[in-house]
């Protein structure tokens, strides 16, 4: 990206797991443990009913297969009305632990504070009824993981992509494994350094120069170390 001209690079997924992320300590040590395998697309929950999906963290976390589950519900039901007796057993007593009536209750009083025109569609559509109802469970599921609450681990949707994991191999056996010396500052000197080493050694090697692999190698480096190479 850099020799390509960019002015500045934009990183997501490793950020995440640096102390200063808004998320919590539950959510970050569970980024810090993702491989890059470890990511799934779940439903998103702004467009459920089309089909969007994200990407999100799949390694100790259930949320995308429930999310999954919620949406092979809603395009084979046509309201909370028809759902299988076996199935709604599981969303009342898994994901939303709660019956489905109380569920939309709280999310009818939530819409008729913020898009009363939501509540008018659902009670002339009970398939939107029901839209609506599972994207409490997918507006929630953030929020669980941002707090940290502990009953809700299962059902934390994090966004996260395979960049994650790759990082994780990098941090591994040094300083950066450790959850808490993961500093947001230090993670993008850690990268730009990387990439300044990576582009002086192809610009060598495009003149002909043969480089050892270990030359262009960069194990993270405290801030420090990085400082005194700058100057």
């Amino acid at each position: 990206a850099l020799a390509m001209g960019a002015a500045y690079l934009v990183t997501g997924s490793v950020n995440q797991a640096c102390i200063e992320s808004g998320t919590s300590d539950a959510a970050r040590r569970m980024l810090c443990q993702a491989g890059q395998a470890d990511t799934a697309m779940a439903p998103a929950g702004d467009m459920f009913e089309m089909g969007v999906t994200v990407q999100v963290l799949k390694r100790g976390t259930m949320f995308a297969m429930r999310a999954a589950k919620l949406y092979e519900i809603f395009k084979t039901n046509a309201g909370l009305h028809t759902i299988p007796a076996a199935d709604r057993e599981n969303l009342e007593k898994n994901i939303f632990k709660d019956t489905l009536e109380n569920v939309w209750a709280s999310t009818r009083e939530f819409f008729l504070r913020r898009d009363p025109s939501q509540v008018e569609r659902a009670d002339r559509d009970p398939k939107h009824l029901m839209a609506l109802v599972f994207r409490w469970y997918l507006g929630l599921s953030p929020r669980w993981a941002v707090a940290g609450d502990p009953t809700r681990t299962v059902d934390y949707q994090i966004w996260c992509g395979p960049a994650m994991g790759a990082f994780n191999e990098w941090a591994k056996g040094s300083f950066f494994e450790q959850q808490a010396n993961r500093r947001v500052v230090d993670v993008a000197h850690n990268l730009l350094f990387g990439a300044a080493v990576t582009g002086r050694a192809a610009a060598l090697r495009a003149q002909g120069i043969p480089l050892p692999q270990q030359v262009t190698q960069t194990p993270p480096l405290p801030a420090d170390h990085i400082a005194s190479y700058i100057q």
